[in-house]
């Protein structure tokens, strides 16, 4: 039976114990709830690789992203960057459950953190996911951010394809500093992995600014595929109807 869960493809490194009830239980739950609150929808889990290393690029809506990326990502079991404060500013048992858990990789956002970038870029190397927000922190209004350059040591140093990934919906649901709300719609928009190679020829000036680009427009069809699916209810008319602040996005309408 446990043959069959395939934990040596999924992660490694992570005990039995920990991808049983954190990457198949609570991943459960979470998607279960998430589907009744929120309509939670993933497209393009096509794109998301069965075996090898990929580094996991988002942008940063919400305090429900990285919950919900766990859940979506599930089958690799991958470890994400975050911030260290939230081990303080965090109730309990949130710090635990990212320590313990989830198994994140906490980063100083305040000074240089060699020690969290070598870790990321070891479960690379190793052939595992690993997952961070380029913006480096949530958006005030549900557009992108720009990318901190950090993310490009992770790309020449970890070797790996980058997968884009679009969220879309979770500032509606917890925008930033105000409550959770249990009305939205929320959807997560895979896209296709871009070598390593293709990335380090474009230099990273360019490789950058096309990356911020790819996640927009997956998280801008995400924007209208959510529209489309329950009659323009959903997202909330907003700045992040506009892609890269130019033109409104009309992909699946």
């Amino acid at each position: 039976m446990l043959s069959l869960l395939q934990f040596e493809r999924r992660n490694s490194e992570a005990s039995v114990f920990n991808l049983l009830f954190w990457w198949i239980c609570v991943p459960w739950f979470v998607t279960a709830w998430s589907w009744v609150l929120w309509r939670l929808r993933v497209r393009g889990r096509e794109n998301l690789p069965r075996t090898g290393g990929a580094l996991v690029i988002a942008n940063h809506q919400s305090h429900l992203d990285p919950l919900l990326m766990g859940a979506v990502l599930n089958d690799r079991a991958p470890r994400m960057l975050a911030r260290r404060t939230l081990q303080t500013d965090s109730p309990w048992p949130v710090p635990w459950m990212l320590r313990v858990g989830c198994r994140v990789i906490f980063v100083d956002q305040e000074v240089a953190d060699p020690g969290a970038m070598k870790a990321v870029i070891a479960e690379l190397k190793a052939e595992r996911l690993s997952v961070v927000f380029p913006e480096g922190t949530r958006s005030v209004d549900g557009t992108m951010q720009d990318f901190e350059r950090g993310v490009w040591l992770l790309i020449k140093r970890g070797g790996q394809p980058v997968l884009p990934i679009g969220i879309e919906g979770t500032f509606d649901v917890w925008p930033r500093k105000s409550r959770l709300r249990l009305r939205g719609r929320i959807m997560f928009n895979i896209g296709e992995p871009v070598s390593c190679e293709d990335l380090l020829a474009m230099g990273v000036d360019q490789a950058l600014a096309f990356l911020h680009e790819r996640v927009d427009a997956l998280r801008a069809e995400a924007r209208a595929a959510i529209r489309v699916r329950n009659g323009g209810r959903w997202p909330l008319a907003g700045p992040a109807d506009t892609q890269n602040g130019a033109a409104s996005c009309t992909v699946g309408t």
